[in-house]
């Protein structure tokens, strides 16, 4: 038995904490992102950025006029396998959507 009655353990029972870490990388992913993480130098990073910066692209896409509402995947790729597409998992599309971008 464990001091509370129980049968050992901690009390209050001990929750798994989320991955912090893990989160943040989900995030930036679905945003079309990415983390960096601060436990680099901070000038390493503000480099990682400026570079970046300088070799992005901006695309643009406009779905057809009779697309289901809804949730709809993006899936972008170049031919050139030294380069990297990031962009966000997808979009809404429907009367709400259209309503928060005006």
């Amino acid at each position: 038995m464990g001091p509370y009655g129980g049968h050992g353990g901690t009390y209050p029972p001990q929750q798994e904490r989320p991955d912090g870490k893990k989160i943040l990388e989900q995030i930036a992913k679905q945003t079309g992102g990415r983390l960096f993480e601060v436990s680099k130098k901070v000038e390493k990073i503000y480099a990682d950025i400026e570079e970046e910066l300088r070799n992005q692209y901006s695309l643009g896409y406009t779905p057809e006029k009779d697309l289901q509402p809804g949730y709809h995947k993006i899936h972008l790729s170049t031919h050139n396998k030294d380069l990297k597409a990031q962009a966000r998992d997808g979009y809404y599309s429907g009367p709400e959507a259209s309503r928060s971008s005006d």
